[in-house]
């Protein structure tokens, strides 16, 4: 299995390791509810050095770009980011991504782990017809992600940065102990925070530097299973889960990614007909009325007709409830939902996303 430049220091804070897309990576160290609620109220750090991370630039970049992607790439200013779509010409997702413009003819594809080699060969083949510039920079970037409310105070105190003057979904360039980073306001968690791209080289010294200054602001390092807990109240998807190529971004509910301004990019067409309302299901969240824990593959029910399957489910530390996002045939209605959990049929009921709104 392939690891992190951060291994030793997941084995020696006693993380209870497990196979992830052919990564041993961190599935929890203090539990995952402890670390999940540390996020909420305090702060978390996230190994997600096994991200994949890929440049593209060139004189072709952009229009390489407007035909990959599901935006116009022009449209996004130097040092912001913004969530796209790698589509198939069936309008079927091969991977969810987010796009970072760092200058104006050099961008950032931030990938998923499972879809990184997969990508960047589907990638270069579409790139034959253009000639646009293609470096993955996986080996040599380790991703921390810092994330929480407390995060701002840390960041402060240890890297020397405003937090206020990055915008959401910006990034800024500085310094770590002489090596050059980026830090975005970007995360997976629903919270305040950040996710920093750095040398692998020094990657170790900040997650340390990182973990000292925190600990008296309550940041813990926080594994997969809080990371997937977290994503899952705020109704982010999980590609293999929520999303593959059997979906579209219509039906999962994530036409705000969809630019249809830019006309060129593969699989346009079929998602298009899915906006004006041709599409046939819905990806739903749904919350269990009594007690229960939804899974993935669990029956959804309406009205004791099959309905659909739960894509992704857990408990919500922050709700209390069992929660879940499935996709229902839109023929069978939203009326009298039920969920086979472990033989048992579960009342549920359809609530709006985020499942986990904070009380200001």
């Amino acid at each position: 299995m392939k690891h992190t430049e951060l291994y030793q220091r997941h084995i020696e804070l006693g993380a209870k390791m497990v196979e992830f897309n052919g990564w041993e990576m961190p599935l929890e160290y203090s539990g995952v509810v402890h670390e999940h609620e540390a996020v909420r109220n305090a702060a978390g750090l996230f190994d997600v050095g096994h991200m994949g991370c890929i440049e593209v630039g060139g004189p072709d970049g952009l229009r390489f770009l407007e035909r990959v992607i599901t935006f116009r790439p022009d449209s996004l200013g130097v040092d912001r980011a913004r969530y796209a779509f790698l589509l198939n010409d069936k309008g079927g997702i091969k991977d969810d991504l987010m796009v970072f413009r760092l200058t104006e003819d050099r961008f950032l594809l931030v990938v998923n782990a499972s879809n990184r080699e997969k990508d960047m060969a589907w990638l270069r083949e579409q790139d034959k017809a253009f000639g646009a510039v293609l470096i993955d920079d996986s080996p040599d970037t380790c991703i921390l992600a810092l994330q929480g409310p407390k995060s701002w105070e840390i960041a402060r105190e240890t890297l020397g940065i405003d937090p206020a003057a990055i915008k959401y979904h910006g990034l800024a360039n500085s310094q770590f102990d002489g090596t050059g980073y980026i830090i975005s306001r970007t995360g997976y968690t629903g919270e305040k925070g950040f996710e920093i791209y750095i040398h692998r080289h020094a990657a170790v010294k900040l997650w340390d530097t990182l973990l000292d200054v925190g600990k008296s602001h309550g940041l813990v390092p926080c594994g997969l299973g809080a990371r997937d807990t977290l994503r899952l109240e705020m109704g982010y998807l999980l590609y293999g889960n929520d999303i593959d190529e059997s979906t579209n971004p219509i039906e999962a509910g994530y036409e705000s990614a969809i630019d249809f301004g830019n006309e060129s990019f593969i699989g346009r067409g079929p998602v298009k007909t899915a906006a004006d309302g041709l599409t046939g299901r819905k990806l739903t969240a749904l919350a269990l009325v009594g007690r229960g824990i939804p899974r993935r593959g669990d029956l959804i029910r309406s009205s004791g007709m099959e309905a659909g399957v739960v894509t992704s489910g857990n408990f919500s530390p922050m709700t209390k409830k069992g929660i879940a996002l499935g996709y229902i045939k839109a023929a069978t209605g939203f009326e009298d939902i039920t969920i086979d959990v472990h033989g048992r049929k579960l009342e549920a009921e359809v609530v709006e996303l985020p499942f986990y709104k904070r009380t200001k």
